[in-house]
């Protein structure tokens, strides 16, 4: 049996403005900016799949937005649990190699213009990764 070193519960995705000019971005607490965040998974056989985090309802909902400085970094905490879904359904095996990669995409709303948010696709680096069965 291995041993397994590296345990991953929670991890973390960075958003760094590179512009020179401050950017807003939608709070992640909000519905705009609560599914901005998905991942890419690639298994080994070249299945690709798609995380994102579930729908749910806000009972309190507006656009509101966090402003990003130049070379300043916008952290999300990520826990993948069972407030995230996949399609398609994944079966996973032990010991399982995969790369994940990170995507950030807002897309052009009547909010998005209003607050002046920035708004496209932007990806992460893919990272090789092993996956385990609980």
């Amino acid at each position: 049996m291995s041993k397994r070193t590296e345990w991953a519960y929670e991890f973390y995705v960075v958003l760094t403005n590179i512009s020179k000019e401050p950017q807003p971005v939608f709070e992640y607490w909000n519905g705009w900016g609560f599914q901005a965040i998905s991942f890419e998974l690639t298994t080994a056989d070249s299945k690709r799949f798609v995380l994102t985090v579930k729908d749910r309802g806000f009972d309190k909902n507006f656009p509101s937005t966090f402003v990003v400085a130049p070379n300043e970094h916008q952290v999300f905490p990520i826990r993948l649990d069972e407030s995230w879904q996949v399609q398609p359904a994944l079966t996973v095996a032990d010991g399982m190699p995969i790369t994940l990669k990170a995507v950030y995409q807002v897309k052009r709303t009547r909010e998005s213009t209003r607050e002046h948010v920035w708004t496209g696709r932007v990806e992460s680096h893919s990272y090789s990764l092993t996956l385990w069965q609980n």
